[in-house]
């Protein structure tokens, strides 16, 4: 990086044009290939050329075969017994349960829609920038399913895992009991215990539920557990691949609008907020004395590609952006 600053011959007497210049220079030759990056995980949906077809299509085989070559997670196999208890996850437990279970099945409840209804403030947000899950809504009983997977969890582990649960859920869910159907071929329900958002919790968010304001907020939010695309990418892969004939237009919606948004809005809003960062280091540091501290802006400049490679910088910038446009 020192290098490449000597190269571009910076002075004290740079003027506004010329300080812009030198920013998009450092942008293009730094930066440009991080900010194109920062989707690939997104666009490896897309219709793609044939070799991103077949990737795709090889890492969705691998999510099935695992389902069902893998149905427990235990070192040590553990006996079924009638004190044992199933958990229906529908979100993020679809693709990645942080918790021990000896058997797992596909399969829906009846009677309820899944809806990105809920601001996460601890997982896929922060407090001052919430981001979007999924919660359950009420529906028709004969005509409404939600699809996701059925953990059975043992019962000398019953209650650790409950405990667990109770606490990553503590943003709004609560506990209830429902019956789980299997798929895709059927047999006798389950009981299982299921944890819903209500619409009375502090985080419910359906008062905002048209589909492209979900989808910005999403496309521009990240917390502890990751970016808030991520969740709505994972959970719609497994979706398709576990349930190939299930729809769900609430989520295909919102995958789309939010592709859009990446495809179309966020190369511009990164290189402008990428390039303002930039021009505000070469400001500050060639403002300071007659000598131009070419190390301190090389240094700056490998800190600030250094946030760029942490989950959530990109989230962090776009809102940003988006927020300097509307003030």
């Amino acid at each position: 990086m020192l290098r490449f600053v000597q190269s571009l011959r910076l002075s004290n007497s740079l003027k506004a044009p010329e300080l812009s210049a030198a920013a998009a220079e450092i942008y293009r030759q730094c930066f440009a290939e991080l900010a194109a990056t920062a989707g690939l995980l997104e666009r490896h949906m897309s219709n793609g050329d044939q070799q991103q077809q077949q990737q795709q299509h090889q890492q969705r085989s691998a999510l099935l075969h695992c389902f069902d070559a893998q149905p427990s997670n235990q070192l040590e196999s553990i006996a079924p017994s009638a004190d044992d208890v199933w958990i229906f996850g529908y979100g993020s437990l679809v693709w990645k349960a942080d918790f021990p279970y000896i058997d797992r099945r596909r399969g829906f409840v009846c009677g309820y829609k899944r809806r990105f209804y809920q601001h996460s403030i601890d997982h896929r947000g922060v407090p001052e920038k919430p981001g979007r899950v999924v919660t359950l809504l009420p529906g028709d009983m004969a005509a409404d399913r939600v699809y996701g997977v059925a953990y059975r969890i043992a019962a000398s582990q019953k209650s650790q895992v409950l405990d667990h649960l109770d606490y990553r859920e503590k943003n709004g869910y609560e506990r209830c009991n429902l019956e789980f159907h299997e798929y895709p071929a059927a047999t006798m329900p389950i009981e299982v215990i299921m944890y819903v958002a209500t619409q009375a919790n502090d985080s419910y968010a359906g008062h905002v539920w048209q589909v492209p304001c979900i989808a910005k907020q999403i496309f521009t939010s990240a917390g502890p557990s990751g970016p808030n695309r991520e969740y709505l990418f994972n959970l719609s892969i497994a979706m398709r691949e576990l349930f190939p004939d299930a729809v769900d237009e609430h989520l295909t919606e919102l995958v789309d609008c939010v592709q859009r948004y990446i495809e179309s809005e966020e190369p511009v809003l990164l290189e402008r907020a990428l390039s303002a960062e930039i021009a505000s280091i070469l400001s500050e540091c060639l403002a300071k004395d007659a000598t131009v501290p070419l190390e301190e802006i090389a240094q700056r400049l490998e800190a600030l590609r250094a946030r760029c490679q942490r989950p959530g910088w990109r989230e962090k910038l776009l809102n940003q952006e988006l927020q300097g446009q509307i003030s």
